[in-house]
């Protein structure tokens, strides 16, 4: 072969070699590009509203261990104090007053165990104490923040729900959503946080498979409370304006209703779920509520007529301002499941 048609040899080589990595390139963007297209879209269902959410269908959850002489672990369930069932953190404590051995029936993962404890007497309280931080099946009050339209797939709450005194979030394995009825809200002040108050009952409207940082996620089984003609698209983190939006909640009189909330500040490149920072700003909601209280993580926010994110804090100091995850977020770890 002369030396004139290695050149073109080599040459060819490279036209092609390049043409190749021209085309993975190509294709590479319009893969990512349609995938961001299909997040952006894609249509869900607009929450807000209020729900129960229950961390065990029975029994108390240890939260927290702060004593050395027990093998019993964070996670664990206590089923029965001396063969008889408890569904509530007071329940155990009576027991515990007594200063008596006792044996406690635990569920640790899939398996029933008993296993003896003595409480400890405390001179600080003068009481005894057996050194445990339990919950019982009741978390309190949450808001949806949406549901998949195709798969009933949800998210609510705004964040995780947390466990004992290292932060961590709960491995929740059998926990549920249930309906509840808002009866009060305890209005929120400057260094005292507000709260929706509701009644937590036994209907389940579906289960919890997922707890994060950015929310819980679960299945819906009862649709009763879905509004299915609320459906809406997302909008990416880089489309969010300062500007303002509005929330939907559902409050005492429990009616979802959209109040006009402002977004301050959007953090693009934030990995936890203070994404934005938002303020209240609809006279009607600070009326009622002061601002973001306990029960309103998770309201859904809307911005040209966009689903942008979900509430997740409230400031300590000031109940009108707090803090936000985006939309996306959710998704991601609700994609998961």
């Amino acid at each position: 072969m002369s030396k004139k048609h290695r050149i073109l040899l080599i040459i060819s080589i490279c036209i092609i070699f390049l043409a190749i990595v021209l085309s993975l390139c190509i294709f590479k963007s319009n893969d990512e590009n349609a995938t961001q297209c299909i997040a952006q879209e894609s249509e869900y269902i607009l929450g807000g509203e209020a729900v129960g959410i229950k961390l065990l269908s029975s029994g108390v959850l240890v939260m927290g261990v702060d004593r050395l002489d027990t093998d019993i672990e964070v996670g664990d369930i206590i089923l029965e104090v001396n063969n008889s069932k408890i569904e509530t953190d007071s329940e155990l404590e009576k027991y515990a007053q007594k200063g008596e051995e006792l044996l406690l029936t635990i569920k640790h993962g899939d398996n029933i165990t008993q296993k003896r404890i003595i409480p400890q007497y405390s001179n600080n309280s003068r009481t005894y104490k057996l050194g445990l931080w339990v919950k019982d099946s009741s978390a309190g009050v949450g808001t949806i923040t949406f549901y998949d339209k195709n798969t009933l797939n949800y998210a609510a709450l705004g964040h995780a729900i947390y466990e004992g005194k290292e932060g961590n979030a709960l491995d929740i394995s059998t926990g549920c959503i249930t309906k509840t009825e808002i009866f009060n809200i305890k209005k929120g002040l400057s260094k005292y946080p507000g709260e929706l108050k509701g009644t937590i009952t036994n209907e389940v409207l579906g289960q919890i498979y997922k707890n994060t940082k950015n929310g819980i996620f679960g299945r819906i089984e009862n649709d009763s409370l879905i509004d299915y003609s609320k459906v809406i698209k997302v909008a990416k983190k880089e489309d969010i304006e300062e500007g303002e939006a509005y929330i939907c909640v559902t409050l005492d009189d429990n009616t979802k209703r959209n109040y006009k909330i402002n977004i301050d500040k959007v953090f693009l490149n934030s990995t936890d779920n203070k994404n934005m920072a938002i303020s209240v700003i609809d006279e009607e909601l600070i009326e009622k509520t002061g601002g973001i209280v306990q029960g309103m993580s998770g309201a859904p926010i809307v911005q040209n007529d966009r689903l942008i994110g979900s509430i997740t804090h409230v400031l300590l100091d000031n109940p009108k301002m707090g803090y936000a995850s985006f939309i996306e977020n959710l998704i991601s770890d609700m994609n998961d499941l």
